[in-house]
């Protein structure tokens, strides 16, 4: 049964965002979606939360999900993502850790909010909370939105390149967990963690350090990736016996790159996502 249910899975996408962080659609339009496009097994990788799961259909056959999140993490001053795939979301680690990155999200866009006012732009707390959602969890969008709606900007991608981007006017930077405890707390939470977009990352250097770290896995393919990217990673996780994952990273329909579609995965990271998701249930039986 198992191996006919692993055999199956042949249509996947492992980085999908929600409204729950800065995705546009909800995750019930998410599943609702993924279920249209005849996709097989999905992730919503939300940034820094799992708060989407809560908001799951109950019965979503023949559509699997390996339950995900995208965190956030520092190394040598700079930003990495890692994939948290199959964590127990009840772990007390895990949940201090997000709820670490809820409250200094707030507190890091009420220094931005005062920042753009001092500028000329004042916009309220009250209104990107309302864009944010219930939880509250507040990302950078989320600002920006209330920007355009103001008419400080025309896009989102403006406010980001004119006021709230890395080291712009406006910029606050977020409260950051190092990589390694990052890696430590999803295995305390008995998930697979896995480097998001490391072709994005801002040294190729650090991949290294960081598979020394205990990473177990490379999101091999990703819509910024370059096919020499594609095979280098490959090549590492192939050497390194890491998993291989992919995602296409959707957000919004605006965003013409990041598609929320079937992704053409190379049938050795296909086996790869496979093996992952046949481990992941033999973890949840053991819990």
């Amino acid at each position: 049964m198992i191996v006919k249910e692993i055999n199956d899975i042949q249509r996947v996408n492992l980085h999908l965002h929600t409204n729950v962080s800065d995705g546009n659609i909800s995750p019930k339009e998410l599943i609702k979606r993924a279920q249209e496009i005849g996709l097989d097994l999905i992730s919503i990788t939300d940034h820094d939360t799992a708060d989407a799961y809560t908001q799951i259909p109950d019965n979503i056959l023949p559509l699997r999900i390996l339950p995900g999140m995208e965190i956030s993490s520092l190394y040598k001053g700079d930003d990495v993502h890692i994939l948290a795939y199959g964590c127990d979301f009840n772990n007390s680690a895990l949940r201090a850790m997000t709820e670490m990155y809820l409250n200094g999200r707030k507190e890091r866009a009420k220094k931005m909010i005062k920042l753009l006012a001092d500028m000329g732009m004042p916009i309220s707390l009250e209104e990107v909370i309302a864009i944010a959602g219930s939880r509250e969890l507040i990302v950078r969008p989320h600002i920006a939105q209330v920007l355009v709606n103001h008419k400080f900007c025309q896009t989102r991608n403006e406010a980001f390149e004119k006021y709230i981007g890395d080291n712009k006017p406006a910029y606050v930077p977020k409260p950051e967990v190092s990589v390694v405890d990052v890696i430590s707390i999803i295995h305390q939470a008995d998930g697979f963690a896995v480097i998001a977009h490391p072709g994005k990352l801002t040294k190729l250097s650090y991949l290294e350090d960081i598979i020394k770290m205990g990473i177990d896995g490379l999101e091999v393919w990703h819509p910024d990736h370059y096919q020499w990217e594609i095979e280098n990673f490959i090549k590492i996780a192939t050497e390194k016996g890491l998993f291989m994952t992919g995602g296409s990273d959707y957000h919004s329909e605006q965003d013409k790159h990041n598609l929320f579609d079937i992704i053409p995965l190379p049938e050795v990271v296909l086996t790869s996502i496979k093996k992952l998701w046949k481990e992941y249930q033999c973890h949840v039986k053991l819990r």
